[in-house]
């Protein structure tokens, strides 16, 4: 539907301010920020082709400015409004999982996971906890490509006695979106498992995460 069909009181800036901004769909919030796109072109109907081009809003936060550029109806000032509010997006995610510090392991998990949905590199995600599963710290120990990452055990292991943690939680993400461990994920669990416990620390559990959905990687006692 095109802008100039709805009538002015059912359009995306008058429902944001009687309903509240969560009313509006993905194409109405991308169309409030881009404003307009001149006489011939329906900021509704750019704002829609603009969210097929990249599939979802995933896809649209890994866009580039030359990518949104060659978009038809999208200059370099519209383009600029639009990596500035997915960038805000996404430091907003970014600085969520500190506030949980000395809170529970499981809020902690689940923000890094909304972090991690938008990467398109594998990063491994250390949560240390103290004996009543409080969040001692919580950081990114590693990263790589989209293929995998590589862990430095031994610094794993030292980091969390110098913490003086109890339990130890990991999780990692699949850019590829797949949500089943793969065999290196199962092995890599069973072996952390086995020197956390040689250190008299527990494994809480090992997580991946693929566009925001957390699997459990099973540990075998």
């Amino acid at each position: 539907m095109k802008l100039s069909d709805i009538p002015d009181w059912d359009r995306p800036r008058e429902r944001l301010l009687m309903q509240g901004i969560s009313c509006l769909s993905s194409v109405e919030l991308i169309a409030l920020l881009l404003g307009s796109c001149g006489a011939k072109k329906d900021v509704l109907e750019v704002s829609a082709s603009i969210l097929r081009e990249f599939r979802d809003l995933s896809g649209l936060s890994r866009a580039t400015l030359s990518e949104l550029c060659s978009l038809t109806g999208i200059g370099r000032a519209k383009a600029g409004i639009l990596l500035a509010a997915l960038e805000l997006g996404k430091r907003a995610v970014g600085d969520s999982p500190s506030l949980v510090k000395n809170g529970d392991w499981k809020q902690s998990l689940q923000l890094w996971a909304i972090e991690l949905s938008l990467q398109e590199r594998e990063y491994i995600i250390s949560i240390y906890v103290d004996d009543r599963n409080r969040v001692i710290e919580d950081d990114k120990v590693s990263y790589g490509g989209i293929d995998g990452a590589f862990l430095d055990t031994g610094y794993l292991l030292r980091r969390a006695i110098r913490l003086g943690a109890k339990g130890l939680v990991l999780l990692h993400n699949h850019p590829d979106g797949s949500e089943v461990p793969s065999n290196d994920d199962i092995i890599l669990t069973e072996y952390i498992s086995r020197q956390l416990s040689v250190l008299g620390l527990e494994m809480i559990g090992h997580y991946l995460c693929a566009a925001g959905n957390i699997t459990e990687i099973a540990i075998t006692r």
